[in-house]
This record gives C-alpha cells, structure tokens and sequence, in this order.
C-alpha cells in the first residue's frame, strides 16, 4: 500500500491505477469521505488515464491525527 509523507509528517495513502506515461488524473475526495467515493469513476478513466486517488488526512488508510485540521492541511 503506498503512501506519501506530508510536509508535516503525516502519511496520506494513495492509489494509482492505470499504466504509467499517460496523462494523469488527481482525485482527491470530498469533507468525510475516501478514495472509495470515486470508483465508479477511476476505473473507468484508468483505460486512458493514470488515476491517483488519495484519502486525505482523518480519512480511509491515511493518518488520523487528534485535533484541528486547518484548511492549509487539507488543500
């Protein structure tokens, strides 16, 4: 399972589908959701494209630190 390391430490999860040279896709959820909200949609695009689809931070496999997240983080 890959994951990326934010600036501030915190591991965000990610995964890639599609083959790799193509034209990609970056699919980041919406508040309270995962990556699994976009299935529907990055299967499909993985025929043409390189799909990343990441769980934020607090959501799916990436780390939920306590406290405050400040847009800053999110973005």
């Amino acid at each position: 399972m890959p994951y990326a390391r934010a600036s501030d430490g915190i591991r965000l999860h990610y995964e890639v589908l599609g083959r790799a040279g193509a034209p990609a896709v970056l699919m980041i959820q919406g508040l309270g959701a995962d990556k699994h909200g976009w299935d529907m949609q990055r299967i499909p695009l993985a025929f043409n494209y390189r799909v990343i689809a990441l769980d934020n931070r607090g959501a799916g496999r990436s780390d939920k630190p306590f406290g405050h997240y400040s847009l800053e983080q999110m973005a």
